[in-house]
């Protein structure tokens, strides 16, 4: 069953354009927004399993110079 969910990233000042454009190459991110607020971009992302969504955001969004912070929200619905 494919595993959904929102990455709610925060970047360094300056870093948030860098972080956009790096996203937007990993496998599985369907669409990411620049954003208000606390947060500086929404990434919704679509996997194969929760393993593998967990593995896209520890292992190819975290790692990006410049992120300082995710917060995962999976779909349940």
């Amino acid at each position: 069953m494919i595993s959904k969910a929102y990455v709610l990233l925060e970047a360094q000042a300056g870093k948030t354009e860098e972080a956009l454009q790096k996203v937007k190459q990993i496998e599985g991110v369907k669409n990411v927004s620049l954003v208000t607020g606390p947060y500086d971009l929404i990434i919704y992302i679509e996997a194969e399993d929760l393993k593998v969504l967990g593995r896209t955001v520890s292992e190819k969004i975290q790692i990006i110079p410049g992120v300082t912070k995710t917060i995962t929200c999976v779909v349940i619905g």
